[in-house]
């Protein structure tokens, strides 16, 4: 476990949201960061801004999509640092609607970078790690890794795939001689406040929103930074992924797969009608890249997240109660 002053830290996504705050926080620990992304001027802010904290920045405008570039990343990372301690695969981008009205390349976009981003982030970090013989790779997966739904499939099909590899990553190192200090964890947040979802793709014909309870990019920001101190395989930020993680070890698979996806549906989508855009998925949209997405600006919003949120955590636990009961009832 790389100590995180004084280490070398590359993050994906690092322009906007979570990726953003995590850069900037590892470079107040007095790390060395290597930041990629698509937008060139927004890493060269970012850069600054992790300067400022403290910390050496690299800025490497990278499509995660692209297995050389990024090959050529963790090139510039150890010819700049001398080494790659930490990788933190975070990019990522979301896309809305039925299956066959996303369009193939869009669909195919958010696959490429979600997934395919951090299969090769894992296979450059783990050649750095091996090299030295220690590292931590993040890889950042969702809530939507633990629930499906038909209006966000290429998201929920990436954040499953990554949680898949993950394990799967796990399994060959402890097969492996001499991985014991390499370690490979899992993060799993609940809806966070960043730009991703403003900047969403969408061709379900509705406004898309976070499904809440809707967490602070810091708590994210701070089991990613617990994980590289004390390397955990999976960890799960916010309350709604613990109780959605009990629900499908306690509710009938059956009953849990007609509960929760529609109610999820149900609340990822706002009133009125919006047009079909790509979004930031084909092309960045720099003016947007902050690391707060202003989801949880008002009290009054606040209060209906909670209100929605405890109802939505509620529902399959009742329902659950219910099928018991009337199968008892039946008997």
């Amino acid at each position: 476990m790389p100590a995180i002053a004084g280490s070398v830290a590359v993050v994906t996504g690092a322009s906007s949201g979570i990726g953003r705050a995590t850069a900037r926080a590892l470079a107040a620990r007095g790390a060395s960061v290597v930041l990629a992304a698509r937008s060139a001027a927004d890493l060269d802010e970012v850069a600054r801004e992790c300067e400022q904290a403290g910390g050496r920045a690299l800025a490497v405008p990278t499509d995660v999509g692209d297995e050389p570039a990024v090959q050529e990343l963790a090139r510039r990372a150890v010819e700049r640092f001398g080494g790659i301690d930490i990788w933190v695969n975070n990019a990522g981008v979301i896309a809305y609607g039925p299956f066959e009205e996303i369009p193939g390349e869009v669909y195919e976009r958010v696959i490429a970078t979600n997934l395919h981003g951090q299969i090769y982030g894992a296979r450059a970090a783990l050649a750095a790690f091996r090299r030295q013989g220690a590292g931590v790779l993040i890889n950042m997966a969702s809530l939507w890794g633990r629930v499906t739904s038909p209006h966000v499939s290429p998201y929920v099909v990436s954040k499953f795939g990554v949680r898949a590899f993950s394990q799967c990553l796990r399994q060959g190192l402890r097969d492996t001689p001499d991985s014991e200090d390499i370690h490979v964890c899992t993060i799993l947040p609940e809806s966070v406040d960043t730009p991703i979802f403003g900047q969403a793709a969408n061709y379900a014909g509705r406004p898309a929103r976070a499904v809440p309870p809707i967490a602070d990019p810091d708590r994210v920001v701070h089991a990613i930074l617990r994980c590289i101190e004390h390397p955990r395989a999976e960890v799960t930020v916010g309350w709604m992924g613990h109780l959605l993680e009990w629900g499908d070890a306690l509710i009938p698979a059956g009953l849990y797969a007609r509960i929760v996806p529609p109610m999820f549906d149900l609340l990822a989508f706002g009133r009125g009608r919006a047009e079909a855009t790509a979004g930031n998925v084909l092309e960045p949209r720099s003016a947007r890249n902050r690391v707060d997405g202003g989801l949880r600006a008002t009290t009054a919003a606040k209060v209906r997240r909670r209100a929605v949120a405890a109802a939505l955590a509620a529902a399959p636990f009742a329902a659950a109660a219910g099928f018991a009961r009337r199968r008892g009832a039946g008997r």
